[in-house]
């Protein structure tokens, strides 16, 4: 049974205008909606991602309700409320309950709800606040469409209300993924409850009783129609609740996702936030029954309680085949033949046929604001509620189902209709149905007409099917581009690409198929314009932010590991976004400023002769230069010595620097350029090498070995710092060449 809306004043008084003209024009259906262009898999579970599927987790048991004792409640129930289905039932558990399993980057809770006995269940957590990086998911691990989507914060909503699927289950999981690092001693939600189903609102076609209802997979003409129906249900006050409801087309046919329902089902946001849109249940017309597709959460767009009208914005990702219903503004006259689809009582689709006999009933006050319809074949039943009726001629919907007596067991009872155009000329429909809306950014839906960014973060955008996203990023040659996208894939899956020009390959594709998307590009040239396009490649409409911002990236050579290798000639450098290394000078090479060495890039120099190397910024660079030299083999670490250092070099401007140090032909060596205080700039390191006379153990090169030469053999004794027989090793060997070669180099 359809129930009789209860009109608050304020409607009452709204219905004074129903005089006023009617906006003008109708909405044409269009569709169905086409699949995607990059079909990807759907979003692993926390379970899946991780490789813990196949692990029992823990479960904690509710045991059955009283079924009998909810359906007599029923049976006294205020028949202005909708058809109730499933009573929620707060859950006690704690985070002892739960199982914890280490997986990569962290750890994951995981814990099974049962209810027993239960024909349908949905779990509701409330006040849930995810730390930064953790996620959770409400898993039907029974279902092959497993969850609604990874919940990251306080869910899509931003309320801290998540709902997960309401299935034909007894079994639901929670799967929450703590990173490492987070310590955690309490769940991460308030409360919880759990949806006890006491009716069976899944039921197959066949249950509807013989000849009672009609399956429209039987009437080809009405296809279309059949792909816009969708059973709805929704939560309410503490319990589940189900109506019908229908896609309807704004007359841009721009494939904004709005759901036409009855206000006595949803008339809150709290409401719409929890409905979930079940499209394609129903049956073949000789077969078995189609479990359909859900679409869960809902946004309120507007609701008209005069006439019984609500139109919601569907959020999450439709499935591809749905079909929008059009819709006219103008009420048909009497004896109008028309057809309506719904979900009686829950089960599989079906269809009526009837005509419009009277052009009022007594829904509400006044009666004008609804027609009647009478049947000529087939019903309605509770759960039919909210579903839209069509005039044959066009098919085009002009009401809503509020009330009535039609059923089964009373086939010749009429039922009554909220007019659509009420709500399209006095119930603010009119303005969402021209086109759905978009945001500040708008017009930038072509490459040619991008929207210029700069840093910055960007809020409340939206990205349709139909209306992809473009920008033009100004980016230096050399410069970094970051971004950060949020939004909520479950909604859309949203997908970044970056161009060096119109007509051109992406230089950089972002399409993954998680929560959220960031970018990262350093712009090689010669353009200084990239162009950024934010697209769907699944669903019709979705809202995301961005933050970009724009980086000079660290020199190639920033670090030892990624030393640039040179010989003799001149190198240029740019320490401006260097970073420093955490490598110490000896005091042996404070010439008055300090050790310190910062914002240092390196240079891997092999050693063309065998004689004096010199590495040197003198007269090359404009800022204050530190030079040091370590033996190559291996970056040097805490304890390699330096070979040879220079902060001011004598007679070099700006203080700019020259360090020479003894070399054999061949051999390697790392010089790392930065400066003594937190400065940077540009310049030239200049590489040279100066031969001498073959005299290995004159290690102080000046043509004699003495006691200067020992003195520095003995301390570099052990290393190959002062190796005079080129075993890389100074020992005994070497001490033995020095003594016999002492006294003048020949």
């Amino acid at each position: 049974m359809r129930v009789t809306a209860l009109m608050p004043i304020s409607c009452i008084l709204a219905s004074a205008f129903t005089s006023m003209a009617l906006a003008a024009g109708d909405a044409d259906g269009h569709g169905p909606l086409a699949a995607p262009t990059n079909e990807k898999p759907a979003e692993p579970t926390l379970s899946e991602r991780y490789g813990t599927w196949f692990v029992p987790p823990s479960q904690i048991v509710l045991e059955a309700m009283d079924t009998q004792g909810y359906l007599k409640e029923d049976a006294n129930t205020d028949p202005s409320q909708p058809y109730r289905f499933a009573i929620e039932r707060a859950l006690d558990f704690s985070l002892s309950d739960g199982q914890w399993i280490d997986v990569e980057g962290g750890r994951l809770w995981r814990l099974d709800i049962v209810l027993d006995g239960a024909m349908s269940s949905r779990l509701h957590l409330s006040g849930l606040n995810l730390a930064e990086g953790q996620e959770l998911a409400i898993v039907n691990p029974e279902l092959e469409e497993q969850m609604t989507g990874v919940l990251s914060g306080t869910g899509d909503f931003l309320t801290g209300e998540a709902f997960g699927i309401c299935a034909p289950t007894t079994r639901t999981r929670i799967e929450w993924f703590v990173p490492t690092g987070h310590t955690v001693q309490e769940l991460p939600f308030d409360s919880a409850a759990d949806a006890f189903g006491y009716r069976d609102v899944f039921g197959m076609f066949d249950q509807l009783g013989g000849t009672c209802s009609l399956n429209p997979a039987c009437y080809a003409a009405w296809l279309n129609e059949s792909n816009a129906t969708a059973k709805l249900t929704f939560t309410s006050g503490g319990g589940g609740y189900l109506c019908s409801s229908q896609l309807v087309a704004t007359t841009a046919a721009d494939e904004t996702p709005y759901v036409s329902t009855a206000n006595h089902c949803i008339s809150t946001t709290a409401e719409a936030n929890s409905a979930a849109f079940i499209f394609f249940y129903r049956s073949a017309c000789t077969g078995g029954n189609s479990a359909g597709t859900t679409v869960s959460g809902a946004d309120l767009t507007v609701g008209y309680g005069a006439s019984d009208c609500t139109l919601l914005m569907a959020r999450g990702t439709l499935p591809t085949g749905v079909y929008w219903a059009g819709w006219t503004n103008t009420n048909p006259a009497t004896s109008t033949a028309s057809t309506g689809l719904h979900h009686p009582s829950g089960t599989a689709q079906a269809i009526s046929f009837g005509v419009k006999n009277s052009a009022s009933f007594n829904c509400g006050s006044p009666a004008g604001n609804w027609n009647s319809l009478s049947w000529t074949n087939g019903i309605t039943e509770g759960g039919s509620s909210g579903s839209a009726i069509y005039r044959d001629s066009d098919h085009k919907m002009y009401g809503v189902l509020t009330c009535g007596a039609s059923s089964c067991a009373n086939p010749a009872a009429d039922d009554g209709y909220g007019r659509w155009d009420l709500a399209v000329a006095s119930g603010g429909f009119a303005s969402p149905l021209a086109a759905g809306s978009d945001d500040a950014q708008e017009p930038n839906d072509a490459c040619a007409t991008p929207r210029i960014l700069a840093a910055g973060t960007y809020t409340g955008l939206i990205v349709k099917r139909l209306d992809e996203d473009w920008y033009s990023l100004n980016v230096p040659v050399g410069q970094a581009v970051t971004g950060t996208f949020t939004y909520t894939h479950s909604n859309g899956d949203i997908d970044v690409d970056l161009y060096s020009a119109c007509g051109t390959t992406a230089v950089l594709v972002r399409n993954g198929n998680v929560n959220n998307e960031t970018l990262s590009y350093t712009n090689p040239g010669p353009s200084t314009t990239l162009l950024m396009r934010v697209y769907l490649s699944a669903d019709t409409r979705n809202d995301y932010s961005m933050t970009m911002s724009w980086t000079t990236p660290a020199p190639v050579n920033d670090n030892c590991a990624a030393a640039t290798a040179v010989g003799a000639g001149s190198f240029a450098f740019d320490t401006t976004y260097a970073t420093t290394t955490a490598l110490a000078l000896p005091t042996s090479c404070n010439e008055g400023g300090g050790v310190a060495i910062n914002k240092d890039v390196w240079f891997r120099y092999t050693a063309a002769c065998t004689g004096n190397a010199t590495a040197s910024t003198c007269g090359t660079a404009i800022f204050d230069t530190r030079i040091a030299v370590y033996a190559g083999g291996a970056c040097p670490g805490t304890t390699t010595p330096v070979s040879a250092c220079s902060d001011n070099g004598a007679g070099c401007a700006s203080s700019s620097s020259s360090a020479t140090w003894a070399v054999t032909a061949g051999s390697t060596w790392y010089v790392r350029v930065g400066a003594p205080a937190a400065t940077s700039g540009s310049g030239t390191l200049a590489m040279s090498c100066v031969a001498v006379a073959q005299c290995p153990a004159d290690l102080d090169h000046d043509l004699y070995v003495d006691g200067a030469d020992l003195g520095m053999l003995l301390g570099g004794w052990g290393s190959a710092q002062t190796d005079v027989n080129g075993d890389l090793y100074t020992d005994g060997a070497d001490l033995g060449i020095m003594l016999g070669a002492w006294g003048a180099c020949p």
